[in-house]
C-alpha cells in the first residue's frame, strides 16, 4: 500500500471538499487571523486508507460490527509521542454517536505508518481528525490545511470521514462557494443594476443573505451606496442601488463570505476555484464594474487597451485613447530578456499622446523580449481610466486591476 503513494495528490485534492465542519464542533474557519509564524513546507501528510468518503472493511464478519482498521501514511518520520488517540481522533457522527470499542492506536516508526483499529457500528458515519497537535521528528507542527503557516488547532485539524456498511453522509461540512455574479466584471452596465450573486450550494442560511454582507461602493473612495435587498433564496442574493448610480463611474461589489453561511453553519470560501481550501480566514470576494456613459461625449466609459510591434530599431506601442504621458515611466513601462533583465532603452512619448516608441539601439539580435506595461498607466480625461491589459480573462472593460498588466512578446 504504502508504495502506491502516488494517490495521494487525488487524495488531497479531494480533501478540499471533506476538510471543513459544523458549528458545533472545533473545525469551523472563522475572521481570526494566521498566527504571523511563516513556516513553509509542514504538511507531512501521506496516503490514507480508507481515503476521504471510503468504507472500513469488516475484516471480521463473526464480530457483532465493523473489526476494521483506518491507516495513515506519513510523508516524515513522525514524533512518536504524538501519533496518540488525542492528536488521531474518531468519532461516531451516526448512531447517537457511540465510542468506538475496542479502539487501538498503533504506530510503525519505519514504516511512517500509523494503524487505527477497533469494532465500528455498522451502516454509519464516522469523522477522522488528524489535530495539529502532530508533530514529526523535527519537531514540526502538521500544518492540516497545507497553507504553509502553523496556524494551530483548529485551522491545521485535517478532518475527513469514512463509512461502513449503507452509512449515509448526513453530515454537510462543505463550505458553499459563489458560482457566478451579475453583473460581471464589464462596463457600459445599467445604471440600476440588479445585482446577483449565485451560490454552489441550495442549503444558504438566508438570514445571512443580507445587502450588508452583499454590498456596493464607490472603487475610487469606498463610500457605501445604498442597496435594498430585491429577492433572495438559498442558492442567491439580488439587491439593487435605492437610487441611480453615476455614470461612466466604477463600482466595487463586497461580498463578505465569512458571514454567509448554509444551514450547517459552513460559511462561503468565495469564488469556486480562487479559494484557498480550509483557511483560518476567509477573505471578502470583490469585483467591480462601470457603469454605461450612455453616449455622453463629456463621460467616457472605456478604459484604454493597448497594442506593440517591433519597427527597425523600435518598439512601437499604441492605445485607443489620449494618454496622461507622465504615467510612460520607468516604474510602469519596461523591457526585459527571459533572464529578467532589463534591457535599456528611451521611451519616447508620440506627438498625439496616443502612444509611445522604446529604443531597441541595445538589443541583441536573435534574443526574446518581453514589454511589460502595468496597470497604472493612464488615460486623459473626461475618462481618465487605467489600462486594461492582456492578461487571462483581459482586457475585460475594467481597467487598473492588479492583473491589468499588458505584456507583448518579440525576437528581436
Amino acid at each position: 500500500m504504502y508504495r502506491k503513494a502516488m494517490i495521494v495528490l487525488t487524495i488531497l485534492a479531494l480533501l478540499l471538499v471533506f476538510s471543513c465542519s459544523k458549528k458545533e464542533n472545533p473545525f469551523d474557519p472563522n475572521r481570526g487571523g494566521y498566527n504571523d509564524a511563516v513556516q513553509l513546507n509542514l504538511s507531512f501528510l501521506g496516503a490514507l486508507s480508507p481515503g476521504p468518503g471510503g468504507s472500513i472493511a469488516d475484516q471480521d464478519p463473526d464480530v457483532t460490527g465493523i473489526q476494521g482498521e483506518i491507516i495513515i501514511y506519513f510523508a516524515d518520520f513522525m514524533n512518536v509521542s504524538t501519533v496518540s488517540t488525542s492528536n488521531i481522533v474518531v468519532r461516531n457522527l451516526t448512531n447517537g454517536g457511540g465510542n468506538i470499542s475496542n479502539e487501538a492506536l498503533t504506530y510503525y516508526p519505519e514504516l511512517k505508518k500509523a494503524v487505527y483499529r477497533g469494532i465500528f457500528s455498522d451502516d454509519a458515519c464516522f469523522g477522522v481528525t488528524l489535530t495539529s497537535g502532530l508533530r514529526n521528528e523535527g519537531g514540526v507542527q502538521f500544518d492540516g490545511n497545507d497553507n504553509g503557516w502553523a496556524d494551530g488547532s483548529p485551522y491545521d485539524d485535517f478532518i475527513y470521514k469514512l463509512l461502513t456498511g449503507l452509512g449515509v453522509d448526513t453530515f454537510d461540512f462543505d463550505h458553499p462557494e459563489i458560482s457566478s455574479v451579475s453583473p460581471g466584471v464589464s462596463n457600459g452596465n445599467s445604471v440600476t443594476p440588479f445585482i446577483t450573486v449565485n451560490f454552489t450550494d441550495g442549503d444558504l442560511d438566508t438570514n445571512t443573505l443580507t445587502p450588508t454582507n452583499v454590498s456596493l461602493e464607490y472603487t475610487s473612495s469606498g463610500t457605501s451606496v445604498t442597496c435594498t435587498l430585491v429577492t433572495r433564496s438559498q442558492g442567491h442574493i439580488t439587491i439593487q442601488p435605492s437610487s441611480e448610480l453615476d455614470t461612466a463611474t466604477q463600482y466595487t461589489v463586497n461580498v463578505e463570505c465569512a458571514n454567509i453561511t448554509d444551514e450547517d453553519g459552513n460559511e462561503c470560501l468565495g469564488f469556486v476555484g480562487e479559494n484557498m481550501g480550509y483557511i483560518a480566514n476567509i477573505p471578502d470576494y470583490t469585483w467591480d464594474f462601470v457603469t454605461s456613459d450612455f453616449g455622453d461625449p463629456d463621460h467616457d466609459d472605456n478604459p484604454p487597451t493597448a497594442s506593440a510591434f517591433v519597427s527597425g530599431e523600435e518598439l512601437i506601442v499604441s492605445f485607443d485613447d489620449d494618454m496622461v504621458i507622465s504615467t510612460f515611466n520607468r516604474d510602469n513601462i519596461r523591457v526585459y530578456d527571459n533572464n529578467e533583465q532589463n534591457l535599456v532603452g528611451s521611451i519616447i512619448p508620440d506627438y498625439d499622446e496616443e502612444g509611445f516608441h522604446y529604443s531597441l539601439e541595445n538589443a541583441v539580435g536573435g534574443t526574446n523580449y518581453t514589454l511589460w506595461i502595468g496597470p497604472a498607466v493612464q488615460e486623459q480625461a473626461p475618462g481618465n481610466w487605467y489600462l486594461d491589459g492582456n492578461s487571462p480573462g483581459n482586457p475585460n472593460g475594467v481597467g487598473g486591476e492588479w492583473d491589468d498588466e499588458y505584456t507583448f512578446s518579440f525576437t528581436y
